[in-house]
């Protein structure tokens, strides 16, 4: 699907191409889209997780398996995967080509597409929809055919610029829930957007 004139331009693969830290930050505040079925669904991302390589144990890519092979690059691209045996989670890959690391989207606040994520989340409160990295998911239609989509030219799955988070507002925290060992579980590796 051709981008309209008047959307706001997508991120394109220099941006992606940071430490995930770094990249983590800076997609506070940028808007996630998604396109099924012609309908467009889309908010800004409020909440992520960085995500490293060898030295992360908390790290998919901490060891290279196929399922984390494509989060060694290049960068841009979705890693989108499984937990729980119920939920999709999704993940912006980062860094330089060869060089593992991705950021998980934990949180988006909805701003197109309300009703149908509604649909997708049935009797869940507007400021839940998607809330947390399995709910964007379900909020969004992402699912496991959406692993190695381009996000930079995908028809379907995209990051636009968006008006960004200014650093009054980031609230940096370890991340939630992981494993590994201490340096994995301390790591001030989530960003979010205060309220």
């Amino acid at each position: 699907m051709p981008q309209d004139n008047c959307d706001p331009p997508r991120l394109p693969r220099a941006f992606y191409d940071r430490d995930p830290a770094t990249l983590a930050r800076a997609l506070l505040g940028q808007r996630l889209v998604r396109i099924a079925d012609g309908q467009r669904v889309s908010g800004l991302i409020s909440e992520t997780e960085a995500y490293g390589g060898p030295d992360d144990q908390a790290s998919h890519a901490f060891r290279r398996t196929p399922r984390s092979a494509i989060m060694y690059g290049p960068p841009g691209y979705a890693y989108v995967y499984f937990i729980y045996g119920m939920y999709f989670c999704l993940n912006a890959v980062a860094a330089a080509d060869g060089q593992p690391g991705a950021v998980l989207i934990r949180g988006v606040v909805p701003q197109e597409g309300i009703t149908i994520m509604r649909s997708r989340r049935p009797g869940v409160a507007d400021a839940h929809l998607a809330d947390g990295p399995g709910k964007v998911c379900q909020a969004f239609g992402i699912t496991r055919n959406l692993n190695a989509a381009d996000l930079t030219a995908s028809s379907e799955l995209w990051i636009e610029a968006g008006p960004g988070v200014p650093a009054s507002r980031v609230v940096i925290t370890p991340r939630i829930g992981v494993r590994g060992d201490a340096a994995a579980r301390n790591r001030l590796w989530r960003f979010l957007t205060r309220p």
